[in-house]
Order: C-alpha cells, then structure tokens, then sequence
C-alpha cells in the first residue's frame, strides 16, 4: 500500500500524530506511511469525489507570480487538459446528465482530488503545488505555495485573475507559459475550468512518452466555468 495524504485540520494534528499519522515537512501535509494501516486515521483519508471532468491526457503548466506575503517571483504550475476532453453535464432533469466533449483547451481550478498516481508524480514535478485549507472557499484543494516563505497562493488570484498568473493579459505573458505533456489518463472532480484559447493550437500529436516539455503563448480570450 503507498502512501495516504490526509486532510487533517490543526486543531487535530496531535490525535492525528497519536493515532499514527507522519509529517511531511517538505510537503507541509499529515500522511499515513507506506505499509501501514490507515483504518485508524480513515477520519481524514480524502474521500474520493465523483470526477466532474476527465482527459486521455493532460499538461503541467507552468509560469510566475509575485507572492502576496514576501513580494518574491515564485514559480507555479496549473492543470491544462486539451481539447477533446469531456466535462460532465449536469441537467435540470437527471436523466439529461451525461458526458460532453469539448472543442477547447481548459485550465482547471479549485481541483479538490487527484488519483495517487497524479498525485505522485506532481509532488515529484512540483513540490510546492499540494492540497491545503482555504479560508476563502471553506474548502481544502490543490493550490501553489510560495517556493519562499510557503504562503497559499489561492487559484482565484493564481488561474482565474485577468492579468496574473494563468489568465495573462498580453502575448508577453501568455509565452512566459510552460507546458509539459502528460500521455497518461486524467480524471478529476473540479471547482472550475477557464477555456484558453491560446492553447488551440497546441496539440501535442507525437506525445508518446510519459514528458515531453513545449512552450507556446499568444493572446486569447477566456471565460471561467463554475461546477452546478
């Protein structure tokens, strides 16, 4: 069995420590170590959420922002699905909802879970983008930290602010943008999503390793979508 990170608010860290929970320094987050049972912390396993969205394939984007608490540029990352993904519809009549495909690229924010094997491999590409509480939405998701002092940068100010981080304002920030293709299946339960049409062209046809790195930019024209 691999490792279990758990969800486990401050005020309860010492029971959690009790009951046989670790601390993860560099990744600032409660887990249950390899091998051993989580049946006494299962309290504070995640849960896994019905996935909302989901890709044959994803990118790790990649870019810059000034921190809010130390004013320093820190790097920080999002997840891009390309077009061709499905996004679950929700309708007024349950027997409307299904699956539809999108003719657009998107960057996903508010994602409250990740399979382990997503999980794993963006702990080792980047440290500083894990699961945390947000005072603002009530909610624990995946958001950036400052790689400085280690203050949340929420995904409102990171992914959805025009101007700043992911939803660039000029072709200049847009090409400040990385991306690195994932050829592995995604599948997520999200807060939102903003179509990036910049990315249009971007296709990735010969993406037949588990990396490749590419870089595109250009100006687009965005719109967020927010989960029924």
């Amino acid at each position: 069995m691999s490792r279990i990170d758990l969800q486990v608010p401050f005020s309860e860290k010492d029971e959690a420590q009790r009951l046989g929970a670790r601390w993860d320094p560099r990744q600032r987050v409660w887990y249950v170590p390899a091998g051993v049972d989580p049946a006494p912390l299962q309290q504070w396993c995640p849960r896994p959420p019905t996935p909302n969205i989901r890709s044959p394939r994803y990118f790790l984007a990649s870019t810059t922002r000034d921190c809010w608490r130390c004013a320093a540029s820190t790097r920080v990352v999002a997840i891009v699905l390309p077009e061709g993904h499905e996004a679950f519809y929700v309708g007024d009549d349950p027997a409307d909802d299904c699956w539809q495909e999108s003719g657009l690229p998107v960057v996903l924010s508010y994602v409250s879970y990740l399979t382990d094997p997503v999980a794993a491999l963006l702990r080792s590409l980047a440290p500083h983008y894990r699961i945390d509480f947000s005072k603002t939405t009530g909610s624990s998701y995946w958001m950036n930290h400052c790689e400085h002092c280690t203050a949340k940068l929420g995904d409102f100010d990171t992914v959805c602010e025009y101007g700043v981080g992911f939803s660039p304002r000029t072709t200049e920030q847009a090409a400040e943008i990385g991306l690195e293709g994932i050829a592995e299946p995604f599948s997520t339960s999200c807060g939102g999503y903003t179509y990036i049409e910049w990315f249009a062209d971007a296709r990735h046809p010969n993406v037949s390793s588990s990396h490749s790195s590419a870089r595109h930019g250009g100006y687009f024209s965005m719109r967020t979508i927010l989960k029924r």
